[in-house]
């Protein structure tokens, strides 16, 4: 994303380009592809005992008021899949530069943008970042028919790389944030939950990715349930994030705010079922960092 910022002489060096960025990001793709089929692999050995015990308890035990109750859970499940929240207010911040410890704030447009999701069973997932606005968004919901699973993940970012040769960098931001979450169920298990936090990737000279160096999650919602579940919506005008740590010139960071969320759910069948939805929608107005 090509900026007119008066701040960026201070990185002594030209903004890495954006492919290189999205390559070093492949890193953590993998990594999250690798816990997600993890856990569901976990998972789907553990439900073919669950569904075993299910078809003994309650398949061959006709009720129906036990019936209507989850056809009653499924619609109010469903009812819910098209739900989406407002997008949150975006207050303008100005881009300034501080005295003392080298310091900026970095607004819209930001240098880059990210999104990821895996899902199984059937979930229905999508995300979307816009570094031009500041601007993300995610929405995960689980399928009614069966279990399904789902990880879903969006990122706004810029680029710093310090003018000293070594230094504390401190990295803040206030996004706000409007948010709805569901988890509906009887004797089936369900679970949603939701954050917003920072990532930073460190990269070599060349370009090539170093590592992680920070991967902070704070959490907005979780719930897990397996009796009657429940739901909820909020909103946040000004969610402060923070982390702080080591830099230096013979490498470059790719500095992101990031959102995502994680749902699963049995589906619904005749006497026992779940289902679960996620959705936020993110504004990022500023991003600052310090470097000591």
């Amino acid at each position: 994303m090509k900026s007119d910022s008066n701040i960026e002489f201070l990185y002594g060096d030209k903004i890495a380009a954006d492919k290189l960025v999205q390559s070093g990001m492949k890193e953590l793709e993998k990594s999250l592809f690798s816990e997600f089929k993890t856990n569901a692999d976990d998972e789907a050995n553990a439900r073919k005992h669950v569904d075993s015990l299910y078809h003994s308890l309650f398949e061959n035990r006709a009720n129906d008021n036990a019936a209507d109750a989850v056809r009653a859970l499924r619609q109010m499940h469903e009812s819910n899949l098209k739900k989406k929240v407002a997008d949150p207010e975006l207050y303008p911040e100005k881009e300034r530069i501080f005295t003392g410890s080298i310091a900026a704030t970095k607004t819209p447009p930001f240098n880059y943008q990210w999104t990821w999701h895996a899902e199984t069973g059937g979930a229905s997932v999508s995300a979307s970042a816009d570094s031009a606005s500041g601007k993300m968004r995610f929405n995960a919901y689980s399928n009614s028919k069966h279990y399904s699973k789902a990880s879903v993940r969006a990122a706004l970012g810029i680029f710093f790389r310090p003018v000293t040769e070594t230094g504390i960098l401190r990295l803040t931001s206030r996004p706000s944030f409007n948010y709805s979450w569901w988890d509906y169920c009887t004797l089936a298990s369900a679970h949603t939950d939701g954050f917003t936090g920072m990532y930073v990737g460190r990269y070599n000279q060349n370009g090539g990715f170093d590592r992680t160096i920070v991967d902070q999650k704070r959490s907005i919602w979780s719930d897990s349930s397996w009796w009657a579940g429940g739901s909820g919506s909020g909103s946040n005008s000004g969610f402060p994030l923070s982390a702080q740590f080591g830099v230096d010139r013979s490498h470059w960071y790719a500095l992101w705010i990031w959102c995502g969320g994680n749902i699963s759910a049995e589906g619904f069948h005749t006497f026992h079922g779940s289902g679960s939805g996620a959705v936020m929608s993110v504004a990022v107005p500023s991003i600052t960092w310090q470097l000591f």
